[in-house]
């Protein structure tokens, strides 16, 4: 998957895939193997030939704690990048579908709660990657078709905002 990231103001061109606990990343003519486990919510511990890093996202900042230094990341999908979103809305409606195929790794808001216009409603987790998906409208959300920990198809209405 091509990815657009940006780390700390600065913004890098790669491609990730992963197989397995294996994950590839390459930036320019140089690649990164790794293994990733997830010994525990929350947290990622990343195998870098002889490093160990252990990793903490936090979605709601675009932080993720590394070794206990704090890293401001944000990673796109060429997709998402392209402007397209992972929603589409009409006046009255606003359908939210997953950006790729993947993991429901956390639900955000519940029915019945507000939403505003880019808020991030579940989380997706697709390659090791975990990507919000947020709505395109402010409005209230009226049906999530998913629950955590459900495996979902790209495409695949998540959840209706109105």
């Amino acid at each position: 998957m091509k990815v657009d990231f940006e780390i700390d103001g600065r913004s890098i061109a790669g491609e990730l895939s992963s197989s397995g606990e294996r994950v590839s990343l390459r930036l320019g003519d140089r690649i990164w193997e790794a293994e990733v486990t997830q010994p525990e919510r929350g947290l990622f511990v990343l195998l870098l030939g002889d490093d160990v890093y252990r990793c903490t996202p936090d979605l709601s900042t675009n932080e993720v704690l590394v070794n206990g230094r704090r890293i401001r990341v944000l990673a796109r999908d060429r997709w998402q990048a392209a402007g397209r979103t992972s929603g589409r809305a009409t006046d009255a409606r606003a359908v939210l579908s997953a950006p790729m195929p993947g993991k429901v790794a956390r639900i955000l808001l519940e029915e019945g709660a507000a939403v505003e216009e880019h808020q991030a409603v579940l989380v997706v987790e697709a390659m090791k990657m975990q990507n919000e998906v947020s709505s395109p409208k402010a409005g209230h959300v009226v049906e999530l078709r998913v629950r955590e920990g459900q495996t979902v198809n790209a495409g695949e209405v998540l959840a209706v905002i109105e």
